[in-house]
């Protein structure tokens, strides 16, 4: 009776030894030569980062804005809540409030009058007025940075100072344009991320709040980047093409259930989960892990290696012994 032997494909190939080590290290020198020259000719370029510095300068009036709702609890961070402070201006659920705070900001000290302290050497008239302001009670604090928000939206900007109609504004007014100063000579962001108890580390995570808000919403929108203009698969940069792979969380955020709910980041990376987790799950999903044998996508992808290797009945064209 006929027997049949079923060869492996790899008997078609000869076997000769490899140095892999440079295998690989030439590869990867081809990639990396490879990957630089198409970065250099097709790179997308750089859009100018909005810094302190540069906001200050260019809007003086908002800027302080954002620095008295820092000071007066109502800022964009001030009021964040988890993992920043006890706020609640962006809690989205109780598991936000159960995580806990991770990474503490007391904004009023940590973006405005710490920053003026370190300040003092250099403009000494800001000392009387942190001092005034830190030995009011808080409820006077209050009274006065509230006041002075309002004035803002009267305010001008005159001579390289915001001018605001005569009010009760205590030393806040006096805090504000030195702060605008500090932001506008450069000199706040490194007061923000230093950190003076140890003179060789430092800390971004302040300076990378400090513009939440009013300022990245002002940056965002011209761009088509804000959340509810599918913000991040528009490009920075106009012209160039966007990360059109984040297509899909983008959608997601779309819904109306999902865009409209105080708790969306929660929803949205809940159904991306759980998304994940049915792909995941397939081979053991019944029905589902049948798919693969019902739309037949192997056939194509086979379809060379079957015309190749065609056998006549159930026996191969070679390797046919008889006994």
């Amino acid at each position: 009776m006929a027997a049949a032997r079923y060869d492996d494909m790899v008997h078609d190939y000869r076997l000769v030894p490899e140095d892999f080590v440079k295998h690989l290290m030439s590869t990867l020198a081809i990639v990396s030569v490879v990957v630089l020259v198409a970065a250099l000719l097709f790179g997308v370029p750089e859009k100018k980062p909005l810094t302190i510095k540069d906001y200050a300068t260019a809007n003086p009036i908002t800027f302080e804005q954002v620095a008295v709702n820092n000071l007066n609890g109502q800022g964009r961070i001030a009021n964040y809540g988890p993992p920043y402070n006890h706020g609640t201006g962006n809690v989205e659920s109780g598991l936000q409030k159960l995580s806990g705070i991770w990474h503490p900001i007391n904004a009023a000290q940590d973006f405005i009058l710490k920053p003026l302290a370190m300040a003092e050497s250099l403009d000494p008239a800001i000392k009387p007025a942190l001092t005034r302001y830190e030995h009011a009670s808080h409820a006077t604090q209050l009274m006065w940075a509230d006041n002075y928000t309002k004035a803002l939206t009267k305010a001008r900007y005159v001579n390289g100072t915001v001018v605001v109609p005569p009010g009760n504004y205590g030393p806040v007014q006096t805090l504000m344009n030195a702060t605008l100063k500090l932001g506008q000579s450069g000199l706040m962001s490194g007061a923000l991320i230093r950190n003076p108890n140890v003179v060789t580390r430092f800390n971004n995570q302040n300076y990378l709040l400090f513009l939440q808000g009013t300022p990245l919403h002002q940056a965002a929108a011209p761009l088509q980047m804000k959340g509810t203009q599918w913000g991040i698969i528009h490009p920075a940069v106009p012209g160039y093409p966007g990360p059109w792979w984040m297509t899909i969380p983008t959608w997601i955020y779309q819904w109306p259930f999902v865009a409209n709910s105080p708790a969306n980041d929660a929803i949205a990376l809940s159904i991306g989960m759980l998304v994940w987790l049915l792909l995941a799950l397939i081979p053991w999903i019944p029905g589902l892990n049948k798919l693969p044998r019902y739309l037949g996508v192997y056939k194509l992808i086979w379809a060379g290696y079957y015309r190749a290797h065609r056998y006549e009945g159930a026996l191969p064209k070679q390797g046919v012994g008889s006994r």
